[in-house]
């Protein structure tokens, strides 16, 4: 951990990427019809003083829609995974084409707005039909501490929590989209539980605590059901098959370019 800043072996978590995923080009996953369009995000920690959002596209956007973020779709799959699950203290941090990565978590540790704004870029005439937002779970010690100061610690503690919050981007989706497309389900948890816990008494109380998350919340669940399964129009259906076939010759374009 001193040596290196990392709890775990990095280079056998790199060998098991590469055994799993092999050598394979995210933009080359699009020639799969069944692909969906997939980002992951990470922190690059070299550029300036602040960590800056970084994500690796399995696509292209159209020339002249700009996306806010930087990126790129010419990394391979393995390199997208061990840069955005890089988190301090667990894996070191992952050089790649002179930048230094670091898990995406840092700085968007709820990336659904950073989804919507790339579907916008995307889709930019077509309404959301559903935004599904899937929470790892928050515990919240809800004890009040001293009224004088708060130690070091505490301060820490809390310039940490305002970096890594997540309920800030959900409370601003949920203003601005309609309660019938956005759902979000983020459960309750009984205790604080690292990232790396493995104990069967711990992970069994996440599910109890998840079981009751989701008892309670039924009628939304229920009702998010309805929304993934309703049919689109007919006039949906024809704007839907227009889009994919020009996103297949776009596709089709870009990686014959890309190769």
């Amino acid at each position: 951990m001193g040596w290196t800043h990392s709890y775990y072996s990095t280079e056998t978590w790199e060998m098991i990427l590469r055994g799993k995923m092999g050598e394979e080009i995210l933009i080359k996953t699009a020639r799969d019809e069944l692909s969906p369009k997939v980002s992951a995000v990470s922190a690059v920690v070299n550029w300036g003083k602040s960590p800056k959002a970084f994500i690796f596209r399995n696509y292209n956007h159209a020339p002249g829609r700009l996306s806010r973020y930087a990126g790129g779709s010419g990394y391979r799959l393995w390199q997208a995974v061990r840069a955005s699950s890089a988190a301090p203290g667990y894996f070191q941090e992952f050089p790649l084409h002179g930048d230094i990565h670091q898990d995406g978590g840092l700085i968007l540790n709820n990336p659904c707005a950073l989804a919507v704004h790339e579907s916008r870029l995307l889709w930019p005439s077509l309404p959301f039909q559903c935004v599904l937002s899937l929470g790892t779970g928050r515990y919240d010690n809800a004890r009040r501490g001293p009224a004088t100061s708060t130690s070091l610690r505490a301060k820490i503690s809390n310039l940490i929590y305002s970096a890594t919050d997540t309920e800030g981007v959900h409370t601003l989706l949920d203003d601005l989209l309609s309660p019938n497309v956005y759902f979000r389900f983020n459960p309750m948890l009984s205790s604080n539980v690292t990232l790396d816990e493995s104990r069967p008494e711990v992970l069994h109380q996440l599910q109890k605590d998840t079981q009751l998350y989701l008892d309670r919340n039924r009628p939304k669940l229920e009702r998010l059901c309805e929304v993934l399964m309703t049919e689109r129009s007919a006039i949906w259906k024809t704007r839907d098959w227009i889009g994919g076939k020009a996103w297949e010759l776009q596709q089709l374009w870009q990686c014959d370019h890309f190769l």
